[in-house]
């Protein structure tokens, strides 16, 4: 480790160098504020690769080399060590095809490994942490199209990697009502339930309704949508597209309100939205909730339905007990009834737009905190996250997903917070990707146990249709789900992962209707599912 931290010193100084050569004595310097200059390209390994996201482009090297650098060259052939703090050292630049630099951020990740890094003012970057694997480099910015890249990271202590990208095409969104006020703000006031427009954008034209989701936007085709929060220029945000002419969409979720073709040249685009008209897409939902045990009203329940990126405190019940929420969103909702010392119902329901939810009679027993312990491989406690999903609220096959999470004492114990009696599905994970999961009744017969295992993969495949989700539902040898994953839209090839063994599976679209079973074998290598 002495080694490698010599390397980071000898870079360090190295920058001073080039720094003072930019200052007294370049000719041609680059701008202040750079990570890392010229000399540290020249430096990399003879192994290193200057590429780019899609095709190779040199970038121009303005900072001329340093005079002392030949102990820098010999350091730089050191090797990765597992345990060492510093980790693989990446550097290179981000510019755009006409070799202007980008103003992008990358994020790098391997399994649950990450690092981050930003390119200064002259496009370069120093990414530190990395470790030998294919990694998965994201750059996100503005003024350019955001894309990926896989990055294959040797055992060298230092590495180079280049990066052109595409510039973007900037265009300005108005949304406004009919008399021209500004439609967000009309939004936010008379309709919090429904959540701010969404605009979207790709060459070719979107259908008329997406797949619905539980997030409270739909990302869909290829362009990136900036919104402003509070705009002073009128504008709601500006729509960066990948080319022009391309199709632009005004989104409630997965809702297309309206869309025009933006052609090139064009600079701004308007919506116009009839508030009133978007009420009628607005849904509700009204429920009783009652004791388990006596029958009688809970009237100190509350109730609430939001998308996944929102929360709240609920609505109170009247002295029925009954509950009626209104303005509701269109799509997925996570719906919460619960009371004091009483178990929490917590699932997911589906409301179609202009929708009269009932969700008639809900009975809330008492609080029975499940509890149990989670151990690793050699038996030993384990440091692991906790989810689960409570079958008897999975009125629909959907995803197991939920905002609820627990984590384990350093004994491993575990607390399951606000569940009743009945079956419970449980998922653990530890930061390694190590995993277990579980269908177990609570309060349990036995000691419940979650003994940590490497996940094993599948990967799943479906059609490119957008407006199309599905669900995935696996079971365990007593046929009870004992994971969902969501299928959506955005990719069409996804990775899960399961402890290895023999799962059934169905899977059913975002109406619920059945369209395919089997069987899916984790183990050691990656099975396959292809829906249809």
């Amino acid at each position: 480790m002495v080694k490698r931290l010599a390397v980071v010193c000898a870079i360090e100084a190295a920058i001073v160098v080039a720094f003072a050569v930019q200052v007294f004595g370049a000719s041609s310097a680059t701008p202040s504020g750079q990570k890392l200059q010229a000399p540290l390209r020249d430096t990399a390994p003879a192994s290193s690769t200057t590429s780019t996201v899609t095709a190779p482009a040199p970038a121009p090297s303005a900072t001329p080399q340093p005079a002392s650098n030949q102990s820098l060259r010999s350091e730089v052939a050191a090797k990765f060590a597992a345990g060492d703090p510093v980790g693989v050292l990446l550097t290179g630049t981000v510019r755009l095809r006409d070799g202007r630099p980008a103003d992008a951020s990358l994020n790098a990740s391997l399994d649950k490994a990450r690092c981050d890094a930003s390119a200064g003012e002259d496009g370069s970057y120093a990414m530190l942490g990395l470790q030998p694997g294919e990694w998965k480099i994201d750059l996100r910015g503005t003024g350019f199209v955001e894309q990926s890249a896989q990055l294959t990271i040797t055992d060298d202590a230092v590495q180079h990697r280049d990066f052109v990208v595409d510039a973007s095409f900037a265009v300005k969104v108005l949304i406004v009502t009919p008399d021209g006020a500004d439609a967000t703000m009309m939004l936010r006031k008379t309709m919090f339930g429904m959540g701010d427009f969404f605009v979207a954008g790709q060459r070719d034209p979107f259908p008329d309704r997406l797949a619905p989701t539980d997030y409270g936007a739909v990302f869909v085709g290829d362009a990136k949508w900036d919104p402003q929060m509070n705009p002073k220029d009128g504008f709601a945000g500006t729509l960066h597209c990948r080319s022009l002419p391309a199709h632009a969409a005004l989104l409630q979720r997965h809702l297309v309100l309206e869309q025009q073709v933006v052609q090139s040249g064009q600079s701004e685009v308007k919506f116009v939205v009839d508030i009133e008209a978007l009420k009628q897409l607005a849904g509700s939902a009204t429920v009783r909730v009652l004791d388990a045990a006596s029958g009688e009203p809970l009237t100190a329940a509350h109730v609430s339905m939001n998308t996944s990126s929102r929360g709240g405190p609920g609505q109170p019940v009247d002295a029925q007990g009954r509950a009626e929420l209104t303005g509701l969103s269109p799509g997925f909702l996570r719906c919460s009834i619960y009371a004091k010392d009483h178990e929490e119902m917590y699932t997911t329901v589906k409301v179609d737009a202009g929708q009269r939810l009932d969700l008639g009679d809900v009975r809330l027993g008492a609080e029975v905190n499940c509890k149990g312990t989670v151990l690793d491989a050699d038996g030993q406690p384990a440091n692991a996250n906790l989810t689960w999903a409570e079958l008897k609220w999975r009125l629909n096959p959907i995803a197991f997903a939920t905002n609820r999470g627990a984590r384990t004492e350093a004994d491993g114990t575990f607390t399951l917070w606000h569940t009743g009696a009945g079956a419970i599905a449980m998922a653990a994970g530890d930061r390694r990707g190590n995993m277990a999961r579980g269908v177990f009744d609570n309060p349990p017969a036995i000691p419940i146990v979650l003994r940590l295992l490497p996940a094993c993969e599948a990967t799943v495949t479906r059609p490119p249709d957008p407006s199309r989700s599905f669900t995935v539902t696996l079971f365990d040898d007593s046929r009870r789900a004992i994971a969902g994953f969501e299928i959506g839209p955005r990719l069409t090839t996804q990775s899960i992962k399961m402890p290895a063994g023999r799962y059934p599976f169905e899977v059913h679209d975002e109406q619920f209707r059945l369209v395919q079973t089997g069987a899916l074998e984790f183990g050691a290598t990656p099975c396959t599912l292809e829906i249809r």
